[in-house]
């Protein structure tokens, strides 16, 4: 209850505060006043662990960008900030086991550069609640609405990490989403079907910041995946206890005692109790000997699936190839055809990395941003879509 009411007091405190900043209008205000209204460009405080003047100075170059085809916000308030910080990008990963055996890893190696990103979020104004003459600014408030341009790092292209326990040359095995379309000779990706969300990823020319993992390397990881999962599982059925066929022949007589005793009057529904009774009986031995062989029966036919792609991949000739897939391990069938649903299994490359640039300076870029459905906000997107100047941050990379 306590956690409740400090809840609503900070619901109440948050209300009050955009209240104060509302706007009177000489008209009752309406939705379409709201998505017209002139916003503001508003600079937060930066962000980060790590205070360069060099990575700052880009990040103005691409905020600078970003305000000659959208100078001025309407609808929204546009909010930005700075940030930088230790980038991981290509970084080898030594995983163990801590004393409570949950996993855990060290960094073997870390990268040349560091990360910095610009973020621009869109707070859309709005009519105030009850109040016919009143509208409240964008900001501050909350916002699924943004712009953000990464530099030395490929998070949001690449998705997380696919499987703790799955590395390859100490790299962790990760997921590039799939590619929804082009602009101007770029692919913009997503993370699934229907969501808002677009990224874009800037790399130079000639090299991939990421390898592609083969069908023939996927395959052999699920087969040892699924492998460890079901011995796993068996071997726990194997070590459930039974008890002695003494203490189980006393229970089995003690509720055909029962059976006697509650239905003795009634041979009939006596005997069909007793009947339904033994058909199911079975010891503890009996049971934990079919669940073993029901473990094992699903491991066979788990490993069949791969074990026969793996046959049919290698008939084709396309063990090289990348392992297009839908979901890490369970998909079925094993590979995904479709372009728009396919995500690239991939490990980061560290060989992308130059070491004889300075840190500050830019190798990669990727561009992310959502926008709600909302008509202010959505418009922002269409503006990013149609005019960010892509080709300017591609002449960045390695300058």
């Amino acid at each position: 209850m306590k956690k409740q009411i400090i809840v609503l007091i900070l619901f109440i405190i948050y209300l009050s505060g955009r209240s104060q900043n509302s706007i009177k209008t000489n008209v009752p205000c309406t939705d379409e006043m709201a998505q017209n209204a002139k916003g503001r460009w508003i600079k937060s405080v930066d962000l980060g662990t790590i205070n360069s003047k060099e990575a700052f100075n880009r990040l103005d170059e691409i905020h600078s960008l970003f305000l000659k085809i959208y100078p001025q916000p309407t609808g929204v308030d546009a909010v930005w900030h700075r940030a930088a910080g230790m980038s991981y990008f290509g970084s080898k990963r030594n995983y163990y086991k801590m004393k409570d055996d949950r996993p855990t890893f060290d960094y073997s190696n870390l990268p040349h550069f560091i990360k910095y990103y610009y973020t621009a979020g869109f707070f859309r104004y709005s009519c105030e609640y009850n109040k016919t003459h009143s509208l409240i600014p964008g900001y501050p408030g909350e916002t699924g609405s943004w712009l953000s341009v990464t530099a030395n790092e490929i998070d949001g292209a690449i998705s997380g990490i696919a499987d703790d326990a799955w590395t390859i040359n100490g790299l962790p095995v990760r997921m590039k989403f799939p590619v929804l379309r082009n602009i101007r000779g770029f692919e913009v990706q997503y993370p699934e079907p229907g969501s808002s969300g677009r990224m874009l990823l800037i790399h130079r020319n000639g090299i991939l910041p990421y390898l592609p993992v083969s069908r023939k390397q996927y395959l052999e990881q699920c087969i040892a995946f699924h492998s460890k999962i079901w011995n796993e599982a068996t071997k726990a059925i194997e070590q459930i206890p039974v008890r002695s066929m003494e203490d189980q022949e006393k229970e089995k007589n003690a509720t055909l005692a029962k059976f006697e005793k509650d239905f003795g009057k009634d041979p009939k529904r006596l005997k069909s109790a007793v009947d339904y009774y033994l058909s199911g009986y079975k010891t503890d031995q009996q049971i934990r000997d079919e669940q073993i062989a029901n473990s094992k029966m699903h491991k066979e036919r788990e490993l069949k699936k791969f074990i026969d792609e793996l046959e049919n991949t290698t008939t084709r000739g396309l063990l090289d190839s990348p392992a297009m897939i839908l979901q890490m391990y369970l998909a079925d069938p094993v590979f995904e055809s479709d372009s728009l649903k396919a995500n690239m299994v991939v490990i980061e490359n560290p060989d992308y990395i130059r070491k004889d640039l300075p840190k500050h300076v830019p190798q990669v870029f990727v561009i992310t941003w959502r926008c709600n459905d909302w008509s202010g906000q959505k418009k922002v997107c269409d503006i990013i879509e149609q005019g960010f100047p892509i080709e300017k941050l591609q002449a960045m990379i390695d300058k």
